[in-house]
């Protein structure tokens, strides 16, 4: 690969994030939660955290590209709202390790729920051949990025 093959990925994932945000993940606050608004972010973590069945605010950090002061605020705001709980790592007190609550598992469905219903709207009409072939290319970037 040399310079202008890794320039092009990289306007490609902007554009593929950009479309994402302005298509699918608008902030789905008001219509899917009963909760005193979340921020955006917030919203993040609990769909990041139902893919997990715990994880570090290390781990989350880096997967929203947020420092750490500003995560333990969101992550504060999470389990004042009984969303999230937080506790020590029995191995490395210094670690804290976050999980859902019952309550934040019934928010995150609610939001992926949401989103399910945004990508059912947007791709209704798609032909089935090409649903497939951008559902197959979504299954390969994220096999290939888990791999590189």
């Amino acid at each position: 690969m040399n310079l202008d093959d890794a320039k092009e990925i990289t306007v490609l994932f902007q554009s593929v994030m950009e479309l994402l945000h302005e298509k699918i993940f608008t902030r789905p606050r008001q219509e899917c939660t009963s909760q005193p608004l979340l921020k955006k972010n917030q919203l993040k973590i609990l769909m990041i955290l139902s893919r997990h069945d715990h994880i570090t605010l290390t781990e989350i950090g880096k997967s929203l590209n947020i420092e750490k002061g500003s995560l333990t605020t969101l992550v504060d705001g999470l389990v004042e709202n009984n969303l999230v709980i937080r506790s020590n790592d029995l191995n490395d007190r210094r670690k804290s390790i976050i999980f859902l609550s019952p309550s934040g598992k019934e928010m995150a469905d609610k939001v992926l729920k949401f989103y399910s219903y945004k990508i059912d709207e947007l791709l209704r009409d798609v032909d089935s051949g090409e649903y497939e072939q951008f559902r197959n290319s979504l299954q390969f970037v994220v096999q290939f990025l888990n791999k590189v």
